[in-house]
């Protein structure tokens, strides 16, 4: 059976999991996200705390505006939240439809979003979004691509963080 870290859902090798007790066990917590929760015990900032998770991570408000993403997901994404550029989650994404006169959001086609339905479902319900397929087409300057995303939301203190599982770009 594979040891899956619940917190970043990365495969934990047992050889080096020594606390585990039930050699059934699914679930554990690998080295990094241990290292963090120690952080945030030790008083860390929650931004902070983010930002030491090894998956892309990004913390969206109501609007869907990114307010913070994580080292790991301004590497994947190519890019920082400096203020040079509108946070929108289709711009950061570099969404094709968000660059259309009517903005990130209000496209025919946004309407259809799975990041932006999952979204808005976990700021209405609270509840959290799990392992939501989502295909965005990206803009880069010679091309347009597919980028197919597994995506997980959680509500907390007023922002929904997306984290994202898997991504494959085609």
């Amino acid at each position: 059976m594979k040891l899956i870290c619940a917190w970043c859902g990365n495969t934990i090798d047992r050889s080096d999991y020594s606390q585990m007790l039930d050699p059934n066990t699914s679930h554990g917590m690998c080295a990094a996200c241990s290292e963090a929760l120690a952080l945030q015990e030790q008083g860390v900032s929650f931004e902070r705390h983010i930002d030491s998770i090894p998956i892309p991570i990004l913390l969206l408000n109501s609007d869907n505006t990114v307010v913070m993403m994580n080292t790991t997901a301004s590497e994947m994404l190519g890019q920082k939240l400096d203020g040079s550029a509108e946070p929108f989650l289709g711009r950061v994404f570099d969404c094709v439809y968000s660059h259309l006169p009517e903005g990130c959001g209000r496209t025919i086609h946004c309407s259809g979003c799975a990041m932006r339905r999952s979204i808005a479902a976990t700021f209405k319900t609270g509840q959290a979004q799990v392992l939501v397929p989502a295909t965005l087409s990206i803009e880069s300057p010679d091309q347009v691509s597919a980028a197919t995303l597994t995506i997980t939301t959680v509500k907390r203190d007023g922002v929904v963080l997306l984290r994202i599982e898997q991504r494959a770009f085609s």
